[in-house]
This record gives C-alpha cells, structure tokens and sequence, in this order.
C-alpha cells in the first residue's frame, strides 16, 4: 500500500502500542523481575507488630511561679497551645529520655549511675552503638499530636509484640517523671522553709525591740498620744485667742468708759420748785398802801406840787414797780442728788478693770500651757517616729514571713502533687499488645506490586523503542533524515 506522508496527523492507538508489541519479551522479563523483586521483598520482610497510646495535654493543674509577690502569679491557659503540644512532642522525642527507654527495655545495656529522673544510663563505653540504637527507636516512633485537640499519639512498630506494649509503657512512665521534674521549682520548699524560719526570728526580734522601746520611753501609742496633745493644743490656743480678745475687748471698754466718766457730772438735779414770794409782794402791797395813805393825808393839808407829795408819789411808783417785778419773778427752788449714770459709769469700770486683770492672767496662764503642750507634742512627735520605724520593721517582718508561710505551704503542696505523679499530661489511652501484625495485608501489597511491575516493564519498552536504531514508521524516517516521506510501503507477513 502506497501512502502519503502528512505531517499532522497525530499517532494511531496502534502506533503508541506498538513499542509494547515490538519489545515485547523484555518488557515481560521487566515485569516479571521487578514482580519477582518486590514479591520477594515483602514475604521475606519480618512481621511488624504496632501498639499506640494517647497523651491528654491539660490545664488541670496551674503551674506556680515562684516570686516574691503575695499571690503569684500562676502559669495557666483556659486552653492549650499548639506551642504546648509541640514542646510536649519535641520532649518525647527527646534524646535523654529515648535512651533511658532503650536501657529500661534492655535494648542498651545499663551501668551504675542515676540521673537527675533517676533512671539509669547505658555503657559509655559503646557510644556508637547507642546512637545506633536510639536513631533505630526514634524512627520506629511515631510521635504527632492530633489535630484540633490536646491529645498526642505515640506509636511504635516492633517484630515483637510485647516489645510494643513494654517500650510505650516505658516511654509514658519516664515521660511523665522527666515532666514533673521539668516543671517544678527544685528546692523550693527548703528554700522558703528556711526563709521562714529567718523571718520568724526577724519577727521576735522586732516585736522585742518595739516593746523596749515603749517601756523606756513610758509611751504606749505615741500617735494616739500626739493626737490628743495636739487637740489639747488647739484647745488651749483657741482660749489664747479668746483670752487676748477679751482683753483688748476690755481695753477697750475701759478707754470708752473712762471718755464718758470724764464728761459724765457726779450730781444731777432731782426736784425744781417755782411759788410766788409772797412775803415780799405782802410788803410791797403793805408799803404801797401805806404810802397811799400818807399821800392821801397830805393832799388834803398840801398840794400835788408839793415836794414831799412828789418825793411820794416817785416811792409810790418805785413799790408798784417792784410789786410787778416780784409778781412776775416768781421764787425757783432746786433739789440735786448723786448721778446714778456716773456711779454705773465708776462701777462698770471697776468690773472691767478687774476682769482684764483676770483676763492677763488667764492669757498668761493659757500661753504657757500653749507653749507646754507644743513642747509636749513635738516630743511627742519624734517619739511616735521611732516607733512608728519600730511598728514598720515588725509589720514587714511579719508581712514576710506571712509571705513566706504561704509560700512554703505551696511549696510543701506543690511536691506532694509531684510525689503522687499528679501533672498536666497524663497517659489517655495506655498501650495494648497488638493482636494481628501492622503489615497484615501482604496481598494488597502484592497486587500493588504487581500493578507497578507492570508499569515498570511497559516504561521500560518505550525506553528500549526509544534508544533503538532502527526505524519503523514514516515519522521516524522524517525525523532521522530530516526529509519528507513521499510513500510508505507496509509489508504483511
């Protein structure tokens, strides 16, 4: 069959099979030899036994800081960190504790020697087999915590079955003690037992020395003391003030007293009287009409002109002038008697002089009272300072070694829960010993194996198809020679 050459046309399902058919006797030796291999392989590889436990990472048990403060603060989430759980899985998978498993279950040997956990350590004798063997247990180990909880899953394969159980009982019992011992205060309770002690005698000593101090200087609260000397104090000094008050109130009152005695006369009128004089008017009268009856007795002997009739007449008109005079001034009789304002003026006087007597001398007296109590105050003052630094060094010995009670009673609690193995992590699900071995379906394995020989013999034809030199298609002559093929012939057998 004569045939064209088309440089698009894409390869037939025959085309891509045909390598396979063409090498076809050394991809059955492929398949054969690597089926052979991996068959081999599985049945001869020992049977492996997998026991797995689960570890709860809690906050059951807060973590006390060890401080000076009086309520530590306490190491403790409401939840668990990925940070926890992987500081946990880096402590499990942790070279000292592997190789205290490894010599607990007999795969190193052990020699004389504790460590700080208490176990016993393996030879050194041999230090490359002992990396060796602790290599080989921490790649049979599958540690890796679970996701979105606080548990961790541990794992180990082993030919031997109990092996499993003993190494994970192991890992879990020391795993527990190298936790405890990491989060504990080493030391502590003897620590604050003995500082407790210290501040008791601190105590004793302080107490003693305020107790002195108050017997020496007589003084029981000198605050309490100060106190009522300073309200004394103030009571005194406020009669001061009104003492001096009063004493100027009084000279005052004196000055003004002594201003009105000067103008206040020491006698008043009581009683004034106005009567006629009748005496004087009775003689008058009496002399006017005698000297009516003479003028009369000689008018008729004389004349008018006469001159004893005028010498008359003239002391007719000078009584009956003084006749009006004496009626018209009548007679003014006054009665006077002691001023009682100016003997109220002298004896208010009196009193005030004799109360700013008494007011100096109760200012004299309240000024050194004044000047008593301040002294008494101020001593007073210093003496409360003392004791008050007494007061201060007792109530600070007593503050710590309240502190440091408390302290030690945590401490003594803290190792009690260490003693009975109570932690933040404990073993939720323990170990079993594995009824049927981990690598039980040796069949699938095979039939996997056998799906991949196959792939394996098929790859391996198109390599040989590939790196052969012969050509058996138009597209391998176009592409060896780099020229178009006109025709093809196809020969049958």
């Amino acid at each position: 069959m004569l045939t064209h050459s088309d440089d698009q046309q894409l390869p037939t399902l025959r085309e891509l099979a045909a390598p396979i058919f063409r090498h076809k006797r050394a991809g059955i030796l492929t398949v054969v030899v690597a089926f052979t291999a991996a068959a081999a392989a599985v049945l001869t590889f020992p049977t492996q036994y997998e026991s797995e436990m689960k570890i709860l990472v809690k906050h059951e048990r807060a973590e006390q800081i060890m401080s000076a403060e009086p309520q530590a603060p306490q190491q403790g989430r409401p939840e668990v960190s990925e940070e926890e759980l992987n500081s946990e899985v880096e402590l499990l998978k942790s070279a000292d504790l592997l190789e205290q498993v490894a010599v607990a279950v007999g795969l190193l040997p052990a020699r004389q020697g504790q460590t700080a956990a208490g176990q016993a350590q393996p030879s050194s004798g041999d230090t490359i087999t002992a990396a060796r063997v602790i290599t080989r247990l921490r790649n049979d180990l599958k540690i890796a915590p679970v996701k979105k909880t606080t548990l961790i899953t541990v794992s180990y394969r082993s030919p031997d079955a109990a092996r499993t159980v003993r190494v994970l009982d192991e890992l879990a019992r020391l795993y527990l003690e190298k936790h405890l011992f990491l989060h504990r205060a080493a030391g502590a309770y003897q620590f604050f037992t003995d500082q407790t002690e210290r501040y008791r005698t601190e105590l004793t000593a302080a107490r003693t020395r305020l107790n002195e101090y108050a017997r020496r200087e007589q003084v029981v609260s000198a605050d309490v003391e100060k106190d009522s000397a300073l309200q004394k104090l103030a009571e005194f000094e406020a009669s001061l003030q009104q003492a001096r008050a009063a004493n100027a109130d009084a000279d005052r009152r004196i000055a003004a007293l002594e201003a009105q005695s000067a103008i206040t006369p020491a006698r008043q009128t009581t009683q004034i009287g106005t009567s006629e004089n009748a005496e004087l008017v009775r003689e008058l009268k009496s002399k006017v009409l005698e000297l009516e009856v003479k003028k009369a007795e000689m008018l008729r002997k004389f004349t008018p002109t006469y001159p004893p009739v005028v010498q008359i007449d003239q002391e007719l008109a000078q009584a009956h002038a003084a006749m009006e005079r004496a009626e018209q001034a009548p007679l003014t009789e006054q009665t006077t008697d002691q001023n009682p304002t100016h003997q109220w003026i002298r004896s208010e006087l009196a009193r005030v002089r004799s109360e700013r007597a008494a007011a100096f001398a109760r200012s004299a007296a309240l000024a050194e009272s004044v000047r008593t109590y301040r002294e008494k105050a101020r001593h007073l003052d210093e003496k409360a300072s003392a004791q008050q630094d007494l007061r201060q060094a007792v109530k600070s010995a007593e503050e710590n070694y309240q502190l440091y009670a408390r302290k030690q009673e945590e401490a003594r609690i803290s190792d009690a829960l260490d003693r009975i193995r109570i932690a933040n992590v404990a073993v939720a699900d323990r170990p079993t010993v594995p009824p049927l071995p981990a690598n039980s379906g040796r069949i699938w394995i095979l039939a996997l194996a056998a799906v991949l020989a196959l792939m394996f013999g098929t790859a391996v034809t198109f390599v040989i198809d590939y790196l052969s030199p012969h050509l058996h298609t138009p597209r391998d002559v176009e592409q060896a020679l780099k020229i178009p093929v006109l025709a093809s012939l196809s020969v049958r057998d």
